[in-house]
């Protein structure tokens, strides 16, 4: 599950987690990111086997005169393999939305760790949800003419899931 609901502090298991008596002192968050996994096996495979038709083809290139093609396939082969190594090592883009007493903070962090933060107050703040018809949702923090994109890092299926959550935060943040 590429969502999830959080606190920072201890959680009575008797009440749903955006009952404002849930937390206690403590604020909910919602912590958003980006599903990310390695190869299974089998993409693994086909890709090795693709590296093997690669070479033998290019072997065969080079037995008649037309070596260059040997340099190109291992050139082609060697960056297939460094953007698979980089995308592997990234940090995959996180959401986090904390509803404190008076505002709502939404931060982003990126693939490179760099963060962005957001403060919107709790009581006017609004989330719109757009279904496009292409079967995306789209889900935005809404202040006065501010509108700011939320759950980017998230299929469509996943804002469509999370987005009672986040409206029930902040349903609760105005009561």
């Amino acid at each position: 599950m590429p969502y999830v609901c959080q606190s920072s502090g201890g959680a009575n298991s008797a009440k749903g987690p955006w009952d404002p008596t849930y937390y206690g002192a403590s604020r909910p968050a919602i912590s958003m990111t980006a599903p990310r996994s390695a190869l299974p096996w089998s993409a693994k495979r086909i890709l090795w086997i693709a590296v093997a038709v690669s070479a033998v083809m290019s072997l065969r290139f080079a037995m008649i005169g037309a070596w260059p093609v040997l340099i190109f396939s291992a050139l082609d082969i060697g960056g297939l393999y460094v953007a698979l190594h980089m995308f592997s090592r990234s940090r995959p883009p996180e959401e986090r939305l904390e509803f404190h007493s008076d505002h709502i903070e939404l931060e982003r962090i990126d693939a490179k760790g760099r963060s962005s933060k957001i403060a919107l107050p709790a009581y006017w703040t609004r989330l719109e949800t757009q279904e496009r018809p292409d079967g995306d949702c789209r889900l935005w923090l809404v202040f006065r003419q501010e509108r700011h994109p939320i759950g980017i890092c998230l299929g469509a299926a996943e804002r469509r899931a999370i987005a009672p959550q986040i409206q029930h935060a902040l349903q609760s943040q105005r009561n």
